[in-house]
């Protein structure tokens, strides 16, 4: 049986809590929205809570006087080529939802200067701890703007993103695109790649932060912590341009908590036009990665993907 009701959740303000027998979520509707929590039943908050935020950027050259953008934890939608300050809206609106039989659809005002209208629907299955996420971005402008529904889930730290690599039979050609950011470094040890996986975990004590991409053709990519792993599973669309050198999963990792992102192809909107990229999340009890080799990965993949 579905559960939907409001709540008040730490300092996140009131959330709306959609659970099952197997899973709860928490959505913050006094700012973002973000899915501020995701866990199973009786286990432990898989995403990451910014309770101190201590994550935040002033982006008030862009927006106005005193404006702040708050990563607050939890996961979001941006529009991906990524820049600042306008990637950076401070969405610290209230929310305006709808609920209905499994689910929710949340609405943030439309964003000022940038003319974006996000929305974020969820539905969660009766039977299974398993949900469905729909993310749309409208163009509210009166001129074309081409871009990336991106979608930036923020993990609690202690965990590893495991990635499937691309397998397909491409003969000559080549089958996969790893792409690195300026300040990643392939010898650091939180980065590990297999013949048919790749992992990144997250360490507190790390200095410098780490990110990744590839065009994760398999669709699945998971988050493995304290024995719980969410699985993320969106549509790889083939012959599809993906943004940041053909990119539709990346992961970014620093000292506070670590990123499991997948984004869709690129689209150019027209005024009033819209674009939606669908995540579907399961979670998953009782599993650890032990060993980061071709074996070890090829066993947690298997249960997981």
């Amino acid at each position: 049986m579905i559960s939907i009701k409001e709540v008040k959740y730490k300092n996140f303000g009131k959330c709306l809590a959609i659970s099952n027998d197997y899973m709860e979520v928490f959505v913050t509707v006094d700012i973002g929205p973000r899915i501020i929590k995701c866990n199973l039943k009786g286990k432990e908050n898989m995403m990451f809570e910014d309770v101190e935020r201590n994550f935040s950027n002033d982006v008030s050259s862009m927006f106005g006087d005193g404006k702040t953008w708050y990563t607050y934890g939890g996961h979001r939608i941006w529009l991906s080529p990524e820049g600042f300050p306008e990637t950076y809206y401070p969405d610290n609106e209230k929310v305006l939802y709808s609920t209905f039989a499994n689910g929710a659809e949340f609405v943030p005002p439309a964003q000022a200067v940038t003319g974006i209208q996000i929305s974020v629907k969820l539905e969660m299955a009766e039977d299974k701890p398993e949900i469905k996420i729909s993310h749309k971005i409208a163009n509210t402008n009166t001129t074309y703007i081409k871009g990336s529904v991106w979608c930036l889930s923020v993990m609690a730290p202690g965990g590893t993103a495991l990635v499937p690599q691309p397998t397909e039979d491409t003969g000559l050609l080549p089958n996969r695109t790893l792409v690195m950011w300026p300040y990643a470094r392939f010898t650091d040890t939180r980065f590990t790649l297999c013949d048919k996986y790749l992992t990144v975990s997250q360490d507190k004590d790390a200095a410098d932060a780490f990110k990744l991409g590839i065009n994760n053709t398999n669709g699945h990519s998971a988050y493995i912590n304290d024995g719980q792993a969410l699985v993320k599973y969106t549509e790889y669309q083939v012959g599809a341009e993906y943004p940041d050198f053909g990119c539709s999963t990346e992961v970014y990792t620093n000292n506070l908590f670590e990123e499991l992102e997948s984004l869709s192809p690129l689209y150019t909107l027209a005024p009033d036009e819209s674009m939606t990229h669908i995540e579907t999340w399961t979670l998953f009890d009782g599993i650890e990665i032990t060993e980061k080799t071709n074996e070890g990965l090829a066993k947690v993949a298997e249960k997981l993907f």
